[in-house]
This record gives C-alpha cells, sequence and structure tokens, in this order.
C-alpha cells in the first residue's frame, strides 16, 4: 500500500512538472475589456521562446494558417505559416 501511495505521488510529481516545464516555453498574450478583465473566452496569441508570435483560438489551438509575427532584432516583422520572414510587408518597431 505504501510502495502504491509513492508511486502515485512520484507520477503525480512527474506531470506538475511536465505541466511547468510546458508552460514556461511559451508566453500567452490574452485580450482584456475596458475595464482589465482578461478575456480568455476570446482569441488570443502565444509567444514562443525564439520570438515567434502566432494566434490562438480560445481553447488554446494555433491558428498557423492566421497571420503571424516574429520579433527580432527589436522588430515585429510578418511571417508566413512557416516562419519565413516577410519583409516586402510593414514591420513595427519596439521602442
Amino acid at each position: 500500500m505504501i510502495r502504491t501511495l509513492i508511486l502515485k505521488l512520484l507520477f503525480a510529481l512527474c506531470c506538475m512538472l511536465f505541466i511547468i516545464k510546458a508552460s514556461a516555453e511559451e508566453a500567452k498574450i490574452y485580450q482584456q475589456d475596458e475595464i482589465g478583465n482578461t478575456q480568455y473566452h476570446t482569441p488570443s496569441a502565444v509567444i514562443q521562446n525564439y520570438g515567434r508570435i502566432i494566434e490562438t483560438d480560445s481553447v488554446g489551438n494555433k491558428q498557423y494558417h492566421k497571420q503571424q509575427y516574429i520579433i527580432k532584432d527589436g522588430k515585429i516583422y510578418q511571417t508566413d505559416s512557416v516562419g519565413n520572414i516577410q519583409y516586402h510587408k510593414p514591420q513595427a518597431v519596439i521602442k
């Protein structure tokens, strides 16, 4: 019985570590209303660890077919669905 309890606790700990690691890889951007309440039910975006910004639906599925962006050298570039920078499209500067 103790062995089963230890195995269950070890499994739960491994699952928690996996969840923490997965959430640490990507930052999420959520919309807010005019009062400042986070709108979890509306589309949001994910910033991957190398600067790629991908829109997600309300459930959290990445929408690769929509416009994507990448942050590179203090500028925000538009990219295609594969992640290639589209230099001929407008870009933004981070100050």
